[in-house]
């Protein structure tokens, strides 16, 4: 099976295409390439934006295989080998979850959950992608079959389990902090799975996601800390007050739901959701909608009457952990974040719950035939999201032209947009300032502003001008005493994010 899927996933990053998205073109390669060369708080400044300060530690193995230059073909099937991975936690999951089930019938409804938690719009969408939503779903669906594995009749779980699963759990959390909301979730499903409260199973696994977390954000956070005074940098900042940045919460798009019955009908709104409300691009997905229908009518059911073919065989402290972690990370993920693609690893697990809830409610023979078709209707009606690909070349980036920049140079970038991807290719004794994007502004008072200019003022070498679209950003130069000269280069790459501008700056003479 874990073969299967590597084969699958591999396949699928192929057809797909390259991965271009703007996150990758802004930091997932640039940040760990900065780290790695010890320049990302000394020597440049917020040259990826907001996005700079993000732990760059997920991103290391798809820096080090386009430094080492490998086929991006090659790249990309690495990169789906966390998808395989998840879906053969969720296949080893739903296999005990469904062992009540004859053989045959188990293999049918096991190949169903995992068809259907692998094939989501999100989750094909950021198949072989740098957003890392796949490693976290990877560590989440590890963790949560190791706890189910671990139960026994009574529903205990034995201490190693808990800090074995809470620790994977951080992990994820720590490497990519959107992730939080999981061990968050698993604490109070472990809490309330009954029947009764279970303190010391939550404090062991949250115990074991502090380890995680610690082992994970601990290294970057504390650099942050030390730099900037702020461990989140610049998250946060409003209640940190580091005078790096201005004390208040980052600027960002408001997703989500805003009303008490658009958080009620909130699951039905994910199928085909429109532009910014969930995700920067458009989708369409049936699987959370057909999940939380099936729930609803699950709950009526039983509240009026028991369903006549629950098995009193069937793993209940399983399933009800399983349920609990679904229920609360979802209501958590809606409160806190409401973007699509964080909530992959719960996607992954939407087949287990559509076909456990189905087995609750049906015979078992029309339950499979039930499990069937819906696998088939909700792979059929998905819509891949999309946030950028490109055909494979020979090299993961690729520019037809290079810019004179001497060594030595500052290159003032005067965009928001992601054209960081390409300053490894630059001279690396030269600096690289963001001067005007989404972090940093001449207007601001903030420390990384008053750095930028005394930066620039101090500079005695070349200063250039990085920048796009074509012209981007010259307001901002004259706020510096600089000018551009006609010594421009336009540089086109095989990215979303081209042709990049270079120009010569000078400083703008004082007239008298």
């Amino acid at each position: 099976m874990l073969l299967l899927l590597i084969v699958s996933a591999g396949a699928g990053s192929s057809v797909l295409g390259q991965d271009a998205n703007w996150d990758m073109q802004n930091y997932h390669y640039y940040n760990p390439w900065a780290w790695w060369n010890g320049r990302i708080f000394d020597w440049d400044v917020a040259a990826a934006q907001i996005q700079t300060y993000h732990n760059p530690i997920l991103d290391f193995p798809f820096f080090a295989m386009v430094t080492l230059a490998w086929p991006p073909r090659v790249i990309a099937f690495v990169l789906s080998m966390p998808t395989a991975l998840a879906g053969f936690f969720v296949y080893k999951l739903a296999w005990i979850l469904f062992d009540a089930l004859p053989a045959r019938e188990r293999a049918v409804a096991v190949a169903c959950a995992v068809a259907i938690g692998t094939t989501s719009a999100m989750g094909l969408g950021t198949l072989a992608v740098t957003m890392n939503e796949w490693p976290v779903a990877m560590l989440v669906t590890f963790a949560l079959w190791w706890l189910v594995r671990a139960q026994d009749a009574q529903g205990s779980i034995a201490r190693r389990a808990l800090v074995g699963g809470g620790l994977a759990m951080g992990i994820a959390a720590g490497a990519k902090l959107t992730a939080a909301s999981f061990p968050l979730a698993m604490c109070i499903a472990l809490l309330v799975r009954g029947p009764r409260l279970r303190v010391t199973d939550a404090a062991w696994f949250a115990v074991g996601a502090a380890c995680g977390i610690a082992i994970a954000y601990g290294p970057w956070g504390y650099a942050l800390w030390t730099h900037y005074g702020n461990p989140l940098f610049p998250y946060a900042n409003q209640w940190f007050a580091s005078p790096w940045w201005e004390t208040q919460p980052v600027p960002g798009r408001r997703f989500g739901p805003d009303s008490v019955a658009g958080y009620l009908l909130f699951p039905f709104a994910l199928w085909q959701p429109p532009l910014f409300f969930v995700a920067e691009t458009v989708y369409r997905d049936a699987r959370i909608p057909l999940a939380y229908a099936l729930a609803l009518v699950a709950a009526a059911v039983w509240l009026f009457r028991r369903p006549r073919h629950m098995d009193g065989a069937a793993r209940k402290f399983e399933w009800r952990l399983v349920a609990s972690f679904c229920v609360v990370s979802f209501v958590v993920w809606t409160i806190a974040f409401s973007i699509s693609r964080y909530l992959v690893p719960l996607e992954a697990l939407c087949g287990v719950i559509i076909g456990g809830v189905l087995l609750q409610l049906l015979p078992h023979r029309t339950a499979l035939v039930a499990i069937a078709t819906c696998t088939v209707a909700l792979i059929v009606t998905t819509r891949i999201a999309d946030w950028g690909r490109v055909p494979f070349g020979d090299r993961w980036f690729e520019a037809k032209s290079m810019p004179i920049v001497e060594a030595n140079g500052l290159v003032l970038i005067t965009t928001g947009e992601a054209v960081s991807y390409y300053i490894p290719m630059l001279p690396p004794t030269s600096r690289y300032v963001g001067a005007l994007n989404t972090l940093v502004n001449p207007q601001q008072k903030s420390g990384l502003a008053r750095e930028v200019a005394d930066i620039v003022s101090g500079h005695r070498g070349y200063i250039y001008q990085m920048t796009h679209p074509l012209g981007a950003g010259e307001e901002v130069l004259a706020q510096h005493g600089l000018e551009r000269t006609s010594a421009c280069a336009v540089v086109i790459t095989n990215m979303p994010v081209s042709p990049i501008e270079f120009c010569r700056l000078v400083r703008m003479r004082i007239s008298r």
